[in-house]
């Protein structure tokens, strides 16, 4: 009987154990979750500055473009004559 007795107790420690190593892994995923938003914040906060200065190089691109057309329209109107 003392056999079952110890091994009910050891049984029980093991339980309370993993319900212990339980609870830490609970509050790691918690703490995890929190970086993990906080990191997917501010990389988007990123991304929308990227894609502002995307644009603003596009639209600056466009402005070159636009110089350069009118100057290659104006040397050949130039050397066609």
């Amino acid at each position: 009987m003392s056999k079952k007795v110890e091994e009910n107790e050891t049984l029980e420690e093991l339980i309370i154990q993993l319900n212990g190593l339980l609870n830490e892994i609970k509050i790691e995923q918690k703490n995890l979750k929190k970086t993990i938003d906080t990191n997917h914040k501010v990389n988007m906060q990123k991304f929308a500055k990227l894609i502002d200065y995307s644009e603003i190089s596009d639209m600056t691109n466009t402005i070159f473009e636009r110089r350069i057309a009118s100057i290659e329209k104006l040397l050949y109107e130039v050397f066609k004559s």
